[in-house]
């Protein structure tokens, strides 16, 4: 069984599945990376030249192809639960995990983040974008099967979740 770990950039989606890897001895997908790797650029590239409709199309298509036979633990972008019915088909797949991280701490782990496609042009209004897309994107976030309030988590306690659930 696969264990998707979801929420809004910066929540330590990739930090935190690539930490239960390592303890856990399974596979990491980091979906991004997987995106970047399979398309030949970066996600800041593929929105800039490409658009955000690609992006999503790409991501459906490589999620919906991952290998997913074996235990794995797989870090979701931001916005992947909230498109193409992405969220159903990880629940049908394994197990989501939501790592709920409050505006506030988002805002100020993404502030001095240059990489983000979606805060290129929303570093003035960080804390306004950050709150409305968090609005957009919560009903989907919150269709996961488990939710860890994530201010302060340590690998360890979502390590603790994670090993009840695989």
């Amino acid at each position: 069984m696969s264990v998707f770990l979801i929420g809004y950039m910066g929540s330590g989606k990739s930090t935190i599945g690539n930490g239960l890897s390592v303890i856990m001895n399974i596979p990491f997908f980091d979906l991004d990376s997987v995106i970047e790797k399979k398309i030949g650029m970066t996600i800041h590239n593929i929105f800039r030249e490409k658009g955000e409709h690609f992006f999503r199309e790409q991501e459906h298509s490589i999620l919906t192809n991952l290998n997913l036979d074996n235990k794995s633990i797989i870090a979701a972008g931001g916005g992947t639960p909230c498109f193409f019915d992405n969220h159903n088909f990880m629940k049908k797949m394994g197990s989501t995990v939501y790592l709920k991280v409050t505006p506030n701490e988002l805002c100020n782990r993404l502030q001095l983040d240059d990489k983000r496609p979606l805060l290129f042009n929303n570093k003035l209004n960080l804390k306004d974008f950050v709150h409305e897309q968090l609005f957009e994107r919560d009903k989907y976030y919150q269709m996961s099967d488990y939710t860890i309030e994530s201010d302060n988590i340590s690998i360890n306690q979502v390590h603790e979740l994670v090993n009840k659930i695989i």
